[in-house]
């Protein structure tokens, strides 16, 4: 590959020029030289470097000037910046003006081997996910289950014909999605998408919002504005959240469905409007019915077709491919070598509910691509909560009440006489991996025998390792030696885990 990568250098230093087209042609690399920012830029024109290496202070054209103008010409150029002088000042611009990357000099040029193999790395991830970035808006909605399947069918049932939808799903399960993929499917995919939250919007705003308003129809009114329904003329509206609507706003609404004409607040002049209405609830419709929270007319108008949006704990098939989505989305995005998701990474996620559904896992996998430093996301990487998995409520819940936790222990590999005796007689025999239940007195018990036989200033370590070493122990074996699940359902990274499986020969 790096045979046929270009790579430009622009610098006023003869030896730096020679020190680079010597490194770099032994690399691999086509390389180009420029002893100054205009020659540079013209080079740049005809040789088309996959790399561009400046220095910032040269005769002439200075290096930021040559950044701002390579950027004009490419917004997708990757410009790494040399200099001697390291000022703030200087660094903010250059990273603002687009600049891939920093390279202080002196510097060695197996770093800058690596760097420059970075930015090429970035440099092709950014032209693949180009190509995504490009597709329909349609291409968010993702996943290959049978659940997706059918919600697929649907979608391409009820784009062809002219119909009101409503999106049922849990919060985050990607509900706007799929009124976006229908909305981009139909004969109005031309004509604007116009989404609202109905939660997000004050009640007394929320008329205003959906038709208009005239000029002086109440205090601050300085002018007429068209409402949502007018602007999305000839597309489509999405009310999300629609359960949450109150019931004089549901009357509106209903009226409008029915007679396809609004009024602005503060006017009297009906206008006709044509658009497709697609709702969205979380909320279960039927029960707010019969507790007179919402008009049953309106239901059977807004639920011609119900598309049910499958939770992602009910389609765990998808989460590898969504988390890897994600964070090919991230690679684009952001500046530096890709990160990608490692195969315990991933076991992780997939070993999750992800209560907060494809939002959460969205927001997990842009946490940990943030705070990964290599180009490896490791479960290290991932929220506590994640790591912890679905125990991780309870525990801390338990943890606040400060209610008794029952514990299966058993003391393994005592050197001490008295203490293997205290975790027999506390512990008893365990037969057939069967939990055997143990009271907080009982741990007392346990951990006055091994203070007793433990040696003055080794207490601490001398307890901490027996109940440490059992802890691992049995997690272990409750996982069948699997070192992912183990480390997940501990809360500790696998080199932690595996250090420790050394450190006590398990």
């Amino acid at each position: 590959m790096t045979g046929k990568a270009k790579i430009l250098v622009i610098d006023d230093e003869h030896s730096v020029r020679w020190a680079f087209e010597k490194a770099l042609q032994k690399a691999g690399y086509q390389v180009a030289l420029a002893e100054n920012g205009v020659k540079g830029l013209n080079l740049y024109k005809t040789f088309h470097p996959d790399i561009v290496l400046v220095d910032i202070r040269m005769p002439e054209m200075d290096g930021l000037t040559v950044l701002e103008h390579i950027r004009e010409l490419d917004s997708e150029a990757q410009v790494i910046v040399m200099t001697a002088y390291t000022d703030m000042e200087t660094t903010i611009s250059a990273m603002k003006l687009g600049a891939y990357d920093f390279l202080s000099k002196p510097f060695n040029i197996d770093e800058c081997l690596l760097l420059i193999s970075r930015g090429l790395s970035a440099r092709n991830t950014g032209r693949a996910a180009e190509v995504s970035a490009q597709a329909p808006k349609s291409s968010g909605l993702k996943g290959n289950s049978p659940a997706m399947q059918e919600v697929y069918k649907l979608i391409g049932k009820v784009s062809e014909e002219d119909v009101t939808v409503l999106v049922t799903g849990e919060s985050g399960s990607g509900k706007e999605l799929v009124a976006q993929a229908i909305h981009y499917n139909s004969r109005r995919s031309q004509k604007p998408f116009w989404a609202i939250n109905c939660t997000a919007i004050n009640e007394s705003l929320m008329e205003s919002e959906l038709f208009g308003y005239e000029k002086g129809a109440f205090t601050g009114a300085a002018a007429a504005k068209p409402g949502m329904f007018e602007l999305a003329q000839g597309g489509t509206i999405f009310l999300d959240e629609i359960g949450d609507m109150n019931l004089e706003m549901q009357a509106k609404l209903l009226r409008v469905l029915e007679e396809r004409e609004i009024v602005r607040v503060g006017g009297n002049k009906r206008i006709s409007v044509d658009v497709r209405i697609i709702a969205a609830t979380n909320r279960d419709l039927r029960r707010t019915i019969l507790e007179g929270r919402f008009r049953e007319d309106l239901y059977h108008r807004i639920k011609v077709i119900e598309i049910k949006l499958p939770s992602l704990r009910e389609r765990p098939e998808d989460i590898p491919l969504l988390a890897r989505y994600f964070c090919s989305i991230l690679a684009a995005q952001r500046r530096g070598a890709p990160k990608t998701l490692s195969e315990e990474t991933i076991a992780v996620l997939s070993a999750y509910a992800w209560p907060g559904n494809v939002r959460e896992l969205r927001n997990a996998v842009e946490q940990s691509y943030t705070l990964s430093r290599d180009q490896m996301i490791l479960p290290e990487h991932l929220p506590v909560e994640v790591r912890l998995g679905n125990q991780a409520k309870v525990k801390r819940d338990e943890e606040l009440a400060g209610s008794s936790e029952m514990v299966q222990a058993q003391i393994a590999d005592s050197p001490l006489p008295a203490a293997e005796s205290a975790a027999a007689e506390i512990v008893g025999e365990v037969k057939n991996d069967a939990a055997v239940p143990v009271e907080v007195s009982d741990i007392s018990s346990m951990v006055k025998a091994l203070l007793r036989d433990s040696r003055t200033g080794e207490a601490y370590s001398y307890v901490m390792e027996k109940f440490e070493r059992e802890l691992l122990r049995q997690s272990l074996e409750m996982h069948r030696w699997n070192q992912v699940q183990s480390a997940a359902h501990l809360g500790i990274t696998r080199n932690t885990l595996r250090a420790k499986i050394d450190k006590y020969e398990l």
